[in-house]
C-alpha cells in the first residue's frame, strides 16, 4: 500500500514525502514542460530547479493547496524566467530571430522526427493506455480526473503512465542514438 503524503509533511521537511511528491510529478512535468519549451536541456533544467525550489523553501508552502498545483506555478514561474534569461542572451549576442543556422534546422528536424517517433511508439500501445496518456499529457489532467472520466482507479491510472513512460524511454532512447548516429 502506497502511502499519500501531504504538503505538511513536506514543510516539516519529510524526506519520504518529498521523494514521493518528486517520483509521482517528475515525469509528467517535464513531459508538460518539453512541449511549451520545445528543449529537452530546458524542460529537465526548470525541472530539477522546481524541486530545488519547492524543498529549500518548503516553510512557505501553503498547506490548504495541493501539491501539484504548487509545483506546477513555481515550474511556470521559473520557466518564464529561464525563457526571459534565454530571449536577453540572443539579443545581447546579436542573434537575429529571422536567420536560421544549420544547427536551428537540424534541431528542428530532429524534434520533428522525435514527435513522429512517439507517435509511432504510442499508436502500437493499448488503447486504454494510449487515451489514459493523452488525458495526462496532452490535456494536462490529473490522475483522479483521468479516473473519474474513465471510470478506472487512480493506480490503474498510475500503471498505464508509468507503462507508456518506461516503453518511451526505451524507444526513444533506441530511437536518438540512431538519430544522432546518421
Amino acid at each position: 500500500m502506497c502511502q499519500r503524503y501531504t504538503v505538511a509533511d513536506i514543510k516539516e521537511g519529510n524526506q519520504k514525502a518529498f521523494s514521493s511528491v518528486y517520483e509521482e510529478y517528475k515525469d509528467k512535468l517535464y513531459f508538460l514542460l518539453l512541449g511549451r519549451t520545445k528543449s529537452a536541456y530546458l524542460a529537465q533544467e526548470v525541472v530539477q530547479k522546481t524541486f530545488v525550489k519547492v524543498w529549500t523553501h518548503r516553510d512557505t508552502l501553503n498547506p490548504v493547496i495541493n501539491i501539484d498545483v504548487q509545483i506546477f506555478r513555481i515550474a511556470r514561474s521559473l520557466m518564464i524566467d529561464e525563457l526571459r534569461k534565454l530571449a536577453v542572451e540572443k539579443k545581447r549576442m546579436g542573434v537575429v530571430a529571422t536567420t536560421e543556422s544549420d544547427d536551428s534546422v537540424n534541431n528542428q528536424y530532429q524534434a520533428r522526427e522525435t514527435r513522429i517517433a512517439i507517435e509511432k511508439i504510442l499508436s502500437a500501445m493499448p488503447e486504454q493506455g494510449q487515451l489514459v496518456f493523452r488525458l495526462s499529457r496532452e490535456e494536462g489532467k490529473t490522475y483522479n480526473e483521468i479516473a473519474q472520466q474513465l471510470s478506472i482507479s487512480p493506480k490503474t491510472v498510475e500503471y498505464h503512465i508509468s507503462r507508456i513512460l518506461s516503453v518511451l524511454r526505451k524507444a526513444l532512447l533506441l530511437f536518438l542514438l540512431m538519430l544522432t548516429n546518421y
